[in-house]
């Protein structure tokens, strides 16, 4: 549906059986979750939600009960998008875990995952609000980025504070967001989660990087796909000898091996969407900027311990989960996901 061009999904449990409630819910979050009530049966089951797609991001707010949600590897596979998902608990609790990082996060917390790889977690029963902001609008280096998976910034924190109460206050504008208002908002919200975030990650994780790093990262996230992309390349474009390229990046295990990474990372995923035909594995390889598919393979078995013309058949799996979860014209969560990853 759409109100003065935002389109928005409202789900209301005082309008539907449990079951009707459960399977119009179920089929809401089935691009981002797994969902299955904490308790036997539908006895009881309600779950609210208010979502809208301003274009440059997706919030919504949902009351629900206490549920379990899993977002597995093959879910991961299927929905192919490279999203973060803020939440702010507004009431409730929630114990998760990110991709192996274990962590609580209570009332008046805000919670992130990355919506690239799996997590799983356990609700009570609880009122949440839900930001998806592509990656490309978190104004922080890659590296951080990739921290962010299970990160919590504490509600009682002064940056928990403020951004707390503007995920609040546009959730309640949100049908108010048309046009130049919701590219604004966006931008304030993106440079609100990235400090907010940021803060998060080094109380935790230790200091952030420099900020000469931070260019060459974001030079280097652009021309991945690039095969010429190389240290010599970085040398030119931000004129720096190679004694000190290297310094910047030893931290990081390397220039040469940061790159490498960042490739196969971006290889896994794009693993579903380079078939399964003879000759997937090359296009794979060059489709991220390998310069050739043995050089590719033996990185990426090295790295991920598994053959890419594996991984490729693994994934099948996760097209047949799209298939299965049926990106039909009732899953509109898939469609606005799918128009904000082509906005990033």
């Amino acid at each position: 549906m759409t109100d003065n061009q935002i389109e928005y999904q409202l789900i209301r449990s005082s309008d539907l059986s449990h079951e009707e409630n459960y399977e119009r819910w179920r089929i809401g979050v089935s691009s981002l979750f797994d969902a299955v009530p904490a308790t036997e049966g539908l006895d009881g089951f309600r779950a609210d939600l208010a979502s809208y797609n301003l274009g440059h991001f997706l919030i919504g707010r949902s009351s629900a009960v206490a549920q379990r949600f899993h977002r597995s590897n093959e879910l991961v596979a299927a929905t192919g998008v490279d999203h973060l998902l803020i939440q702010l608990y507004v009431s409730g609790q929630c114990a998760y875990n990110a991709d192996g990082g274990l962590a609580k996060g209570a009332a008046g917390d805000i919670v992130c995952f990355d919506l690239s790889r799996p997590m799983r977690s356990h609700t009570t029963d609880m009122d949440i609000v839900s930001l998806i902001l592509p990656r490309a609008m978190i104004r922080l280096m890659p590296r951080v980025i990739d921290g962010l998976h299970g990160a919590r910034l504490d509600g009682t924190s002064t940056l928990g504070i403020l951004l707390g109460e503007h995920l609040m206050t546009m959730a309640k504008l949100a049908p108010q967001l048309a046009g130049p208002d919701g590219k604004l908002a966006a931008d304030v919200a993106s440079v609100l989660v990235s400090s907010g975030l940021s803060a998060a990650v080094a109380a935790e994780r230790g200091t952030l990087m420099d900020a000469n790093l931070q260019t060459i990262q974001v030079f280097i996230e652009r021309n991945l796909t690039n095969p010429a992309l190389s240290t010599e390349m970085i040398m030119r474009q931000f004129a720096l000898s190679r004694s000190a390229l290297y310094r910047l990046f030893e931290p990081l295990g390397g220039i040469a091996d940061y790159i490498r990474e960042r490739r196969l990372k971006l290889a896994l995923l794009k693993l579903a969407s380079v078939g399964t035909s003879r000759g997937s594995v090359a296009k794979l390889a060059y489709a991220t900027g390998f310069a050739s598919e043995n050089a590719f393979s033996r990185a990426f078995q090295q790295y991920f311990g598994l053959r890419p013309s594996e991984a490729i058949r693994n994934a099948r799996e996760g097209i047949r989960l799209k298939a299965d979860i049926g990106f039909q014209e009732s899953n509109w969560m898939q469609a606005w996901l799918d128009k904000l990853h082509a906005k990033a």
